[in-house]
C-alpha cells in the first residue's frame, strides 16, 4: 500500500513539475554537429580515432616542425579546433609570454569539433627566447595554423 502511495505521489508530482526535458534523445544528442553549410572545409571529425600526440610527433616530417633543440618546455596535445585559443594561452602562461589570447573568428571554413594537433615548443637560454607553435589538421595533416617568435632574454629584477 505504501509503495502505490509513493508511486502516486512521484508520478504526480512529475505531471506538475515544471523542469524542461530536452526534445531530442541521448542517441541524437549524443551525434555529431551537423551543419547545412557546404563551405566548411574541414567538418566535425570529433568522433574519429586518430594517433596519440607523441606518435604523431614521431612520425611528422622533421623539416614540417620540429621542437627546438634543448627546449625548456614542449607541448604536444591533440585538442578540439575550438580549444587552440585557450591551449595556447595556457602555453604562452607556462613560458611568461604575453602574446594575445588567439582569435579564431576568422577561420570560418573549420568546424569548432575539429581535431587538430597542437605542436609548440619554448627555449630560453641566457641571450634569447624562441617560441613556436603549430597547428596540424587530424585528419587530413595539413597546416592551418603556425606562429615562432623570438626575442630578447631580459632578465627581471627584484
Amino acid at each position: 500500500m505504501m509503495q502505490v502511495l509513493f508511486l502516486t505521489l512521484v508520478v504526480i508530482s512529475n505531471l506538475f513539475s515544471q523542469t524542461h526535458t530536452p526534445e531530442e534523445s541521448t542517441t541524437t544528442i549524443c551525434e555529431p554537429i551537423t551543419t547545412s553549410d557546404t563551405t566548411l572545409q574541414y567538418p566535425s571529425n570529433h568522433f574519429q580515432s586518430f594517433l596519440v600526440e607523441d606518435e604523431f610527433y614521431k612520425q611528422l616530417d622533421k623539416s614540417i616542425y620540429e621542437e627546438y633543440k634543448d627546449a625548456t618546455f614542449n607541448l604536444r596535445q591533440k585538442i578540439l579546433f575550438k580549444d587552440v585559443p585557450d591551449t595556447l594561452q595556457i602555453f604562452h602562461m607556462q613560458t611568461n609570454d604575453t602574446s594575445e589570447k588567439l582569435d579564431l573568428s576568422n577561420h570560418i571554413r573549420i568546424h569548432p569539433n575539429r581535431q587538430v594537433y597542437l605542436l609548440a615548443s619554448y627555449r630560453q637560454n641566457g641571450q634569447d627566447e624562441l617560441h613556436k607553435y603549430i597547428v596540424i589538421d587530424a585528419g587530413t595533416n595539413n597546416i592551418l595554423l603556425g606562429s615562432s617568435k623570438y626575442s630578447p632574454f631580459i632578465t627581471k629584477s627584484r
